[in-house]
Parts: C-alpha cells; structure tokens; sequence
C-alpha cells in the first residue's frame, strides 16, 4: 500500500494509455490529467489501488510464501523449479479471485474523467463504487474481467516473485549479503522481467473491465468480451503493438513499486521471525 501510494500516478497514466484506442503518449496524457482534474486528478481512483493491494497482493504474498513452505520438502533444500510453479499457479488464481473487485473498481475510476460526462460513474471511493456497481450492475458485476485477471495475476506472480527469488539467490551464492542493496537489485531486475511479461495480458485485462460503461443508475447492456475477443479485436483494430501499450509507464511504476514492496517486506519479515523465533 505505501507503493501504491508512491507510484499511482503512473499507474493512472498506463491505465489510461491501455483502454484508449488512439494513439497517445505518456506525456500527453500526463499533460490532459492535470489539465481536467488538477494534480489531485493523478490521484483518481487511490482508495480502490488501496483496497487492491491489501486484497489481492496480501493474498499473492501469503499463498506464494506457504506454498512454497509445504512443497520445500523434509530436507529443507530450496523449492525445485516444477514446486515454484505449482506456488505461482496457486497464488495468482488467490490473487485474482480476491483482488478482482477491487481491480475493477481501480480501472473504472482511473479511467472515468476519460469518458464523457454522460457515462462516467463517479465512484467517489472505493466503497462507493462497489456499493453502486452490486447495486446497478448485479453481484456479477464484482467478476468482470475475472478471466484475464488471472491470467495476468499468474504471469505477474511467477515474473516478479519468481524472477525475484532466483536472481535474490544468485546474488546471495555471490557472496553478497542478505541487505537492502540485495533486496533492490533483485527487485529492479524482477520489474523488467515482470512488466514484459505482463503487459498483453494487462492491456487485455484493462481493456475488458473498462468496456462496460453505463451511465449512472443504468445496467450494463451487453457482456464484457471473452479474452479470446478481445485479444481478437485489439489485434485487428491495432496490430501486435496494442498489447504493449503503457509499457514504459508500467515499468517506471512497476519499477519502484516492487522495489518499495520487496524492501518492506524483506524488513518486516526479518521483524516478524526475529520475535518468533
């Protein structure tokens, strides 16, 4: 959550980027944010990025550590390559499913000042939002884009938490000791990996949750497209490019988020096993 907080502005601007069907840049887009909504308008949508992070990253962080705990095995040797997918399967199905309503939400209001006035929803929080959306929309509506959210929730479990431990644990087999610069460079490196890899299925993902946009107090008319669609139409319209999209403003927040993450978490688990030990 203090990541989020740090790098949501990016996040808004690679949001809005992903569900625009025109050509546009990362400047540009900065440039129409503050021009419409103000600096504060870079902050559209925070409390559902905060429900999001301590929904579905909580959830990602748990499975992926006790999975990898119970496939160890009773000679405490570290997890095998085949252990650590089963933990990233496991953990990104955890993360998708729990995380998705809060993902929607986040997408809705950071792209909301994008539409026009007619068919913007104007969630004033989080927990407006999902009060509205059960309300005009039906429970279903928590599921939308449930699919390539857990598509996208798996690569970016197994590209960051992954790559993350791999390359930790080279740099620890080098000799360099278990310190913050550890933790750092191995999370700059994840964040390369992970946002290639991410970034068709966020761009897809982005793409489906926004696609329903009723006006307020209205139901959704027809269903959000399948990934296999979507996929479909966003390469027809736009060619192989589209699915990489916002992938330099993923990665500068992308970035610095995992490195803010991986840090605090390194220190608040050696907090957290130096009083239970």
């Amino acid at each position: 959550m203090a990541a989020a907080c740090f790098t949501h502005p990016i996040d808004l601007i690679k949001v809005r980027l992903q569900t625009s069907t025109a050509r546009a840049r990362a400047l540009r887009t900065l440039r129409s944010i503050v021009r419409e909504a103000g600096i504060l308008g870079l902050y559209s949508g925070l409390s559902a990025a905060l429900l999001r992070q301590g929904t579905y990253t909580m959830a990602r962080f748990a499975v992926y550590d006790v999975a990898k705990a119970a496939l160890r095995g009773a000679d405490e040797a570290a997890p095998s390559g085949r252990a650590l997918a089963v933990a990233t399967l496991l953990s990104g199905a955890a993360g998708g499913l729990v995380g998705n309503p809060a993902e929607v939400l986040n997408v809705r209001m950071q792209n909301d000042q994008a539409l026009p006035p007619r068919l913007r929803r104007n969630y004033r929080n989080a927990a407006h939002g999902l009060v509205l959306m059960v309300r005009d929309e039906g429970v279903g509506a928590l599921a939308t884009g449930l699919g390539p959210s857990l598509v996208r929730a798996t690569l970016a479990t197994g590209s960051q938490f992954v790559s993350y431990d791999l390359l930790k644990a080279r740099l620890l087999a080098a000799g360099y000791p278990d310190s913050v610069s550890v933790h750092f460079a191995a999370s700059f490196a994840a964040g390369l990996v992970a946002t290639t890899v991410c970034s068709p299925a966020d761009v897809i993902k982005s793409r489906v949750m926004a696609s329903l946009n009723p006006p307020p107090g209205r139901a959704a008319a027809a269903a959000a497209p399948s990934i296999w669609r979507a996929c479909v139409d966003v390469y027809r319209a736009e060619g192989i490019r589209a699915f990489f999209k916002g992938w330099v403003p993923s990665y500068i927040r992308l970035c610095p988020q995992l490195v803010i993450t991986f840090v605090i978490y390194e220190r608040l688990r050696k907090a957290y096993f130096a009083r239970h030990r």
